[in-house]
């Protein structure tokens, strides 16, 4: 009993967290993005998104959009407070490592209707904003005890973002596939999931974000 308290303090505290997280970056992502140039590079995304922003992304001046904490549900429902005065030359999207949780059933037909839709939304933004539009596979996972993730939606999401890309004229990469377990992508379906050994700081975030954003440079150039 006492265990499943602590438990659920520590989600209700992670919650507020991310809360506090989003609503502090949208008014620092609009800022940005109103003093930005055209052909800038806009990286749209999570925590991954802004740990990457802080290495060098190539030629372009990158406006942060990584919001840390967000699923892509809620990034899509937060669109409408974002105004882009001026086209990007390319955007990054990288989003869907915060809707891996067991709990919001991510593999139910539900969840991916969920899923696909906000993905959907976020593409067709994107592409009215950007000259051209990238959209990341999700990164790999750990399984670490107590944060109960859905290693399969790692996979079958990255396959639905790669199949709806293709159908908005996004572009799709995987700049993550050295760090799988496997032999790349496609590889098996759970490898395609898990992380290699120490390819992960905490189950989820990078060791060395700065060797993916040696590739994310070519992405953006």
């Amino acid at each position: 009993m006492l265990g499943w308290l602590r438990q659920s303090l520590r989600r209700r505290r992670y919650r507020q967290i991310c809360r506090e997280r989003i609503a502090m970056r949208f008014p620092l992502i609009q800022r940005d993005l109103d003093a930005a140039e055209p052909g800038f590079a806009l990286v749209l995304g999570d925590s991954h998104a802004e740990f990457l922003c802080a290495h060098p992304l190539g030629p372009r001046p990158v406006v942060n959009g990584g919001v840390g904490g967000i699923g892509i549900g809620g990034y899509a429902a937060r669109l409408p407070e974002l105004y882009v005065p001026r086209r990007a030359g390319v955007a990054v999207m990288i989003l869907g490592s915060n809707d891996l949780s067991v709990r919001t059933r991510p593999l139910s037909s539900e969840g991916i209707a969920r899923f696909e839709a906000a993905a959907l939304a976020l593409m067709r933004w994107l592409r009215t904003h950007a000259d051209r539009v990238v959209v990341l596979a999700l990164p790999p996972i750990d399984q670490v005890p107590g944060q109960e993730r859905e290693t399969k939606a790692v996979e079958e999401y990255s396959a639905r973002l790669e199949r709806l890309a293709a159908e908005t004229g996004c572009g799709f990469a995987d700049p993550f596939s050295e760090l799988r377990e496997g032999s790349g992508w496609p590889a098996e379906a759970l490898a395609k999931g898990l992380a290699k050994p120490g390819a992960l700081s905490d189950g989820v975030h990078l060791a060395d974000y700065g060797a993916v954003a040696k590739h994310m440079g070519a992405l953006l150039a």
